[in-house]
């Protein structure tokens, strides 16, 4: 049985050869293969007079560098069967395992960052709140969207007759989204609200986005629509 043992912290001999490649300050799509080979086995070589035991992948690969040194003195470069036994026939694919290497060891890099940054932050499943509520406010139909829309008509009409003589009309760009948004601002403050008092402007673009901002809460069961009372205010309640 074969035991992994890292040599310096070295995790395997790529990581080994990436090393010796940064400490010579070499480019790594530059690599001198000849200088790389000989750091690689001289390496081996004082770690097996110091009579540290070494994990045979790194016994093997030196196997396979002196292989490709033998290759390279003799500058051949045709395949035998021989050959298709080492997993590197040439320094293309010496340099191509290296730069690979650095690629997946710079993503486990931030892979671990991302893992620490998120022990910062604590999870919770979502529970749900009604045993602490005293009653349970269900929509049971006593309110249609034909009440919600005379709702609004009357609230636009009073509107109106508070607007000034003198406008000056200008554009604004609204959005669902963002309307949607707003009203969950202002019934985290004000968990019930009238439902005419969610409509702040009285321009037409507003009152059509908040109107279905609040049918698409509704819709979404993140908002109760109600009344407490036949012909009663339409009130507006968060769940």
């Amino acid at each position: 049985m074969d035991y992994l043992i890292d040599i310096n912290d070295f995790h395997g001999p790529l990581d080994l050869l990436l090393h010796l490649v940064k400490s010579t300050q070499m480019d790594i799509y530059e690599i001198d293969t000849h200088e790389i080979i000989e750091k690689y086995l001289d390496y081996i070589e004082k770690m097996q007079d110091l009579n540290i035991d070494i994990a045979s992948e790194f016994l093997v690969m030196a196997a396979t560098l002196v292989h490709l040194k033998s290759k390279m003195l003799v500058g051949s470069t045709e395949e035998t069967e021989e050959e298709s036994e080492f997993e590197i026939n040439s320094e293309e694919e010496l340099k191509n395992k290296i730069i690979e290497y650095e690629k997946y060891k710079n993503m486990t890099e931030i892979f671990k960052e991302m893992e620490e940054k998120r022990n910062d932050f604590f999870t919770k499943e979502p529970v749900s709140l009604k045993e602490f509520s005293d009653q349970a406010i269900k929509n049971d139909g006593s309110v249609t969207i034909e009440d919600l829309i005379q709702a609004l008509l009357s609230f636009q009409e009073r509107k109106n007759e508070q607007k000034p003589i003198h406008t000056k009309i200008t554009r604004k760009e609204l959005s669902i989204e963002d309307s949607i948004l707003s009203i969950k601002e202002r019934l985290k403050k004000q968990k019930k609200m009238n439902f005419l008092d969610l409509f702040e402007e009285t321009t037409k673009e507003y009152i059509i986005v908040t109107f279905l901002a609040i049918l698409q809460m509704n819709k979404d069961d993140e908002i109760t629509i109600y009344q407490e009372k036949n012909f009663g205010d339409i009130l507006v309640e968060s769940r």
